[in-house]
């Protein structure tokens, strides 16, 4: 499974995870398997103005990746990545990459709901 962490920096397990996923520097992308961690890569992410928030859901596609963990998301990049077969994982609160790495590799991140969606 490959999962996909919007992150601030240049990536990697030891960045800060970002808050919004369409405004981050790049996305630190997990390979899980058996639940550990196997490999990570990078994805750059254009800028936001670039596309917006629909972007990042054409190029995570692909790039083959599974899910995608985000602290929230507007309905409109929530379906688009529905429609792409990535799932969307919730965690608003751990800001720390490799920890989010850790509780997805672990199956402790709920689906995001409808719940969770910004309505901006």
């Amino acid at each position: 499974m490959k999962i996909a962490i919007p992150t601030m920096g240049a990536g990697g397990l030891d960045c800060e995870r970002s808050g919004h996923f369409g405004h981050c520097d790049c996305f630190t992308v997990v390979t899980v398997e058996d639940g550990k961690i196997v490999a990570t890569d990078i994805i750059d992410n254009p800028p936001h103005e670039e596309g917006g928030c629909l972007r990042p859901v054409g190029i995570l596609a692909n790039a083959g990746i599974d899910a995608i963990v985000a602290a929230g998301m507007g309905m409109r990049p929530m379906m688009g990545f529905a429609e792409a077969g990535i799932t969307v994982l919730y965690d608003a609160e751990t800001p720390r990459v490799g920890d989010v790495a850790e509780k997805t590799a672990a199956g402790a991140l709920p689906v995001m709901g409808e719940e969770h969606a910004c309505h901006h």
